[in-house]
């Protein structure tokens, strides 16, 4: 993947909710989800989840990367976990643990990937253009920028 300009979101209808309280602050936690694609094809389905209120406007963006379609299955596709913080100097990314996240149990994946996989592989250029695709295409989630 060379550039996050290459990627367009997909914002299915009905696609976010709210849940909760949360139970370390009482507000209510956001859900969006959505699918990314490149030249006209799915290339992941995503997921961000936030608390209002929370400092650094915290938030995990979760991806079940790989090919899709017909002749696809859950072997083709991993579970990829980042968490996001709204930082004095500025957003910040951090690959973490897909097997500590819901991502990394969704039956859509055949496995969840772990940092040291995503920083020391392929996918960190990629897992970093999804979450660039998302944080500025995305309008649902305006509220965690700066």
């Amino acid at each position: 993947m060379n550039q996050a300009s290459a990627l367009s979101l997909e914002i299915p209808p009905d696609s976010q909710r709210q849940f909760g309280p949360c139970e370390c602050c009482g507000n209510m936690t956001s859900r969006v989800w959505g699918y990314i694609w490149q030249n006209g094809f799915p290339i992941a389905a995503y997921f961000v989840e936030w608390t209002e209120g929370h400092p650094h406007r915290e938030a995990n963006f979760d991806f079940i990367y790989g090919r899709w379609g017909d002749e696809t299955s859950a072997k083709d596709r991993q579970a990829i976990a980042v968490a996001y913080r709204c930082l004095e100097t500025g957003p910040s990314f951090m690959v973490i643990d897909a097997n500590d996240r819901t991502v990394g149990k969704n039956s859509l994946a055949g496995k969840a990937v772990t940092r040291e996989q995503v920083l020391n592989g392929e996918l960190r250029g990629i897992t970093f253009s999804l979450c660039d695709a998302i944080y500025l295409s995305d309008p649902r989630i305006a509220t965690l920028r700066p």
